[in-house]
């Protein structure tokens, strides 16, 4: 374990850097605003069986000795040659060859990418703040000098690239700001967030807002999966079904064609350990076997669908992923949540069930002066557009 303390150009300012939370368990509290994933428990359980090959660093700023601010990073090497599936289905003789030149070229990007969030969460996770304090551009940018002087010093890494993530762009989900010099802003995939209504206390209320059309083919894609059988998992369950889980969520997460992160084997079965009560795991069962599940988080009146795994050769014949999504809001309306984040991904999909779309940027800097500069003209060719039609169910 590793541990720092310094001034800041500011004299009134200090800061204290550590690898793991366990230093910082009071201070951390003051400034996590009670939201369950920046809570100690949670990001020791990260710590130990959260993404493969990551480390850690926790910074706390002081005014006057005084906890005002904290920010969480995350650190992983990026070998674009394994973490970046690229490949084609087309026999066209040319995009077969810029394949292989694309391969080729993944193979010589390999650097220390510092994250400020969390990759395994959407929304805003890079820090909090004492709600009176503000940071500024100077302020924030010393703080991630000081990390990457933790990392070279005490770890002996060096830091080329700073990754901050996510913000939203506007509305009530927005609650930090990001304008730091020398980053570049691009726009990600929303936020799909289903805002949940008062009077909904059962999924039939939820039936009744929705038009006939979207009422019809929800009930047709629930008949689809009536013979499955939808039962939560305990703690005793999931030492049972982890393994398949986990292999249901790799084959899942498989198809994407990009990932920062590869999770632990015992992720699933620890998180129910640590969020108790917040956490529903939904297992999907054909008699024995299992088909899928869905992870369930409760966060104050917010509600988050965590991470799915389903069998694809079997999603078309019952729907799963569409049953999950419909029970998911069921889930929701139990917790008597406001609001549903259905995170990123499957956008039209998520729309046509109620979530609507929040904008988010992520924010990246290369420490070498040169290809910073470059970063914007190469974001616009390479970060995909949100080409996709949105819908709504309500009438």
């Amino acid at each position: 374990m590793s541990i720092s303390e310094s001034k800041l150009i500011k004299t009134n300012y200090s800061i204290k850097i550590a690898d793991t939370i366990k230093h910082f368990d009071d201070d951390w509290r003051i400034l996590s605003h009670n939201n369950i994933y920046a809570n100690p428990e949670y990001l020791m359980l990260i710590e130990q069986k959260g993404p493969i090959n990551y480390k850690y660093a926790y910074a706390v700023l002081f005014e006057n000795n005084i906890p005002v601010a904290a920010f969480y990073f995350q650190m992983k090497r990026i070998e674009l040659a394994k973490d970046f599936r690229v490949h084609t289905h087309s026999n066209n003789i040319f995009k077969k060859f810029a394949v292989v030149i694309q391969k080729q070229f993944f193979q010589f990007i390999n650097q220390n990418l510092l994250i400020c969030g969390n990759v395994l969460l959407t929304g805003e996770y890079a820090f909090g703040t004492n709600r009176n304090h503000q940071l500024t551009s100077e302020l924030i940018n010393e703080v991630f000098d000081k990390v990457k002087f933790f990392f070279k010093n005490e770890k002996g890494i060096n830091i080329q690239t700073i990754l901050c993530k996510d913000f939203f762009e506007e509305g009530v989900h927005k609650e930090l700001n990001f304008d730091v010099k020398g980053f570049t802003e691009f726009r990600v995939q929303p936020d799909m967030i289903l805002p949940l209504c008062e009077n909904w206390t059962g999924f039939d209320d939820f039936l009744s807002d929705v038009r006939s059309k979207y009422r019809v083919k929800f009930k047709k894609v629930i008949k689809q999966a009536k013979k499955l059988d939808f039962r939560e998992l305990d703690v005793v369950d999931l030492q049972t079904y982890n393994p398949q889980m986990y292999a249901l969520y790799e084959a899942t997460a498989k198809r994407a064609s990009f990932s920062l992160f590869h999770l632990h084997p015992d992720y699933f079965l620890e998180l129910k350990k640590t969020l108790r009560d917040n956490l529903r795991i939904i297992g999907i069962f054909k008699g024995s076997e299992l088909l899928g599940f869905y992870t369930f988080v409760i966060n104050n009146d917010h509600a988050d669908a965590h991470f799915i795994g389903y069998d694809v050769n079997l999603n078309s014949k019952y729907q799963i992923y569409f049953n999950i999504l419909l029970g998911l809001i069921v889930q929701a309306i139990k917790a008597r949540a406001k609001f549903l984040n259905l995170s990123r991904t499957a956008l039209e999909i998520k729309s046509s069930v109620g979530a609507e779309p929040h904008e988010m940027f992520i924010y990246l800097r290369h420490e070498n002066a040169f290809v910073n500069w470059l970063l914007p003209h190469v974001l616009e060719r390479v970060v995909p557009k949100n080409n996709w039609k949105a819908r709504s169910p309500f009438k």
